[in-house]
């Protein structure tokens, strides 16, 4: 049979994160990536990706685009081999394009073995970063994201983002923004693409891959993003990541960092 292996690696001093999925059959459920820039390359294999609610089947040397906040869901009808770049967006506006790019082939060459991407896809890669490189500075946040929130909405996101460990219940969000519980649901699906209580435990995730290099053991990290089980904690990140957290540990690696 063959095996199939997931690697993460960033660079936090380049603000970028290269995920290889390598032979891979995994399907991620509807989540979106903040403050991130993703651009994507088929190596082998295709994918259905929908996101702005179109499905679009991506094969081998296609690329795409996603920007920042924009809900999207990967479908694996085969097996698949898949290159993608998370950008900060802050390293996005900070670094002039040819700098990214540099920057790009720089992690590219140090952490991927080259018989694994051609240098006809890793030129695609690139020319997919420079447009979409040029369409994020053209435009600000809100607008590249096609989202003009309402403020109690554009509230309650920013706390679940910067403490997703927090037991914020519905009934207390509702009430802070002076709405129903079931308005906010279906306001913030709308705006955001994801419920709240989705939104939240996708934040408690990525707070958890930050945390996993940091904090000795996986109860540490669990019961540090608000999870008390630590079974749901288990099975939460392999539904939204695609592997467990021990495994995780031991596929990804902080480079460059100061």
């Amino acid at each position: 049979m063959e095996t199939s292996s997931i690697h993460y690696r960033r660079n936090e001093n380049m603000g970028i994160e290269i995920i290889f999925c390598d032979n891979s059959t995994i399907s991620y459920p509807a989540h979106n990536h903040v403050s991130v820039l993703t651009i994507g390359i088929v190596l082998d294999g295709s994918i259905v990706l929908t996101a702005n609610n179109k499905a679009l089947t991506y094969e081998k040397n296609q690329t795409f685009s996603i920007c920042p906040y924009v809900p999207h869901c990967i479908l694996a009808h085969s097996r698949y081999t898949l290159l993608s770049l998370c950008i900060d967006k802050n390293a996005v506006t900070h670094y002039a394009a040819q700098k990214m790019q540099n920057n790009v082939i720089a992690l590219l060459t140090s952490t991927l073995n080259t018989e694994k991407i051609s240098q006809h896809q890793i030129v695609q890669l690139l020319h997919c970063l420079n447009t979409a490189i040029r369409s994020f500075s053209l435009t600000s946040d809100e607008n590249l994201c096609s989202i003009k929130q309402n403020p109690w909405i554009n509230d309650i996101k920013k706390q679940l983002e910067l403490y997703p460990e927090r037991d914020l219940s519905l009934d207390e969000m509702a009430k802070n923004a002076f709405v129903s519980k079931y308005h906010l649901i279906r306001s913030f699906q709308a705006e955001v693409g994801l419920t709240p209580h989705q939104f939240q435990l996708q934040n408690r995730i990525r707070k958890a891959q930050r945390l996993m290099h940091k904090t000795k053991t996986i109860t540490e990290v669990a019961l540090a993003t608000g999870f008390f089980d630590q079974s749901h904690f288990i099975k939460q990140f392999e539904k939204q990541v695609g592997m467990t957290p021990r495994t995780y540990r031991l596929s990804s690696e902080i480079i460059g960092s100061a």
